[in-house]
């Protein structure tokens, strides 16, 4: 699989991101902080330094929740037959440049909204995330303003939970195809109060999403079974084979490339659902997975963390209130 076919990766790589993890971590707002709303001063959760500062008593609740839970596309065909999402199965980003963090951040938020609103009864609407908003803020106000394309998954991360999500049927939101590169690239537009995405920050402040870093499959496997999706970023290549009629992901080559998972099995063996943002057509599910992605065994992963990758999961996203509900999944 190579570069000639596909759009660019668009990860800036492990180097880059350490740095910008070690700044993240010395942050004092790092932990816990407060913000002011509306209903007074509020806790809000930022970036942990690592999983196991995660609070316990809360991840064995979510992992209580989430026991046992379905595949993330056997729950969206539910939902679509209750008309609680749109799809029959959540549409496969193809990315349009190197935004492959912001692609695979909104991917991943996507998959943890459909769960919110399937296991937790969230009175939340199903709405698609807008990738250039999250490629924008990465680069811009997280980052140093730069030229060309790539971001990090750190930025991407400190973004959504800063600044919130865009949505892309928010009002005068414009269309995907070539609004990342305008959008992420400072230098198109001079100072960022004057940027036309700029404009779009009061409707995404609402919205933010909390953040929990992973180091090892173990960390993995706990977060998905707490209903968290993650993106994983790294220099690991694949190509698609099969396994005891399953498509999956043999370690290939190397790229600078995101991803996210967003299921994991035990059998045959444990496994994580990779999904890439190449397109529907990517990779085809034998098994009625969401199509563009494959099986990557656990065994497979570790060995990619051991090397140049980073990993973080995404849990509690504020959407928009859908009305009351009185059943659901």
């Amino acid at each position: 699989m190579t570069n000639r076919t596909f759009p660019p990766y668009g990860w800036l790589g492990y180097l880059e991101e350490r740095e910008a993890w070690e700044a993240t971590r010395v942050m004092e707002e790092l932990m816990l902080w407060e913000v002011n709303t509306d209903n007074g001063v509020q806790p809000q959760r930022y970036i942990y330094n690592e999983f196991d500062q995660y609070p316990k008593k809360e991840l064995i609740a979510r992992q209580k929740i989430y026991k046992n839970r379905e595949f993330t596309w056997d729950l969206e065909r539910r939902l679509h037959a209750q008309g609680l999402v749109p799809y029959s199965l959540i549409p496969t980003f193809f990315q349009d440049t190197g935004d492959c963090v912001a692609a695979a951040l909104a991917g991943a938020g996507q998959k943890l909204q459909m769960l919110e609103i399937a296991i937790e009864g969230e009175e939340e609407k199903f709405r698609e995330w807008f990738v250039p908003w999250i490629y924008a803020l990465s680069r811009n106000q997280i980052g140093t303003g730069m030229r060309g394309a790539g971001s990090l998954s750190i930025w991407g991360a400190r973004a959504a939970n800063e600044y919130g999500i865009l949505f892309s049927d928010d009002p005068n939101v414009p269309k995907y195809k070539g609004t990342s590169d305008e959008w992420g690239n400072i230098h198109n537009h001079g100072p960022i109060e004057k940027s036309e995405y700029w404009d779009f920050a009061s409707f995404a402040k609402d919205n933010p999403i909390e953040v929990v870093r992973a180091t090892s499959v173990e960390h993995m496997e706990s977060l998905l079974d707490a209903g968290m999706q993650l993106t994983i970023a790294s220099y690991q290549g694949f190509r698609v084979g099969e396994y005891r009629g399953l498509h999956v992901y043999n370690p290939s080559g190397r790229w600078s490339h995101v991803m996210h998972i967003t299921d994991i099995r035990r059998e045959p063996e444990l496994m994580f659902y990779r999904m890439n943002q190449w397109g529907a057509s990517h990779a085809v599910p034998l098994n009625g997975e969401t199509p563009g992605g494959a099986w990557n065994f656990a065994s497979d992963v570790d060995k990619e963390l051991s090397k140049d990758t980073e990993v973080y999961g995404y849990s509690r996203f504020a959407g928009d209130d859908s009305g009351p509900r009185f059943d659901f999944v």
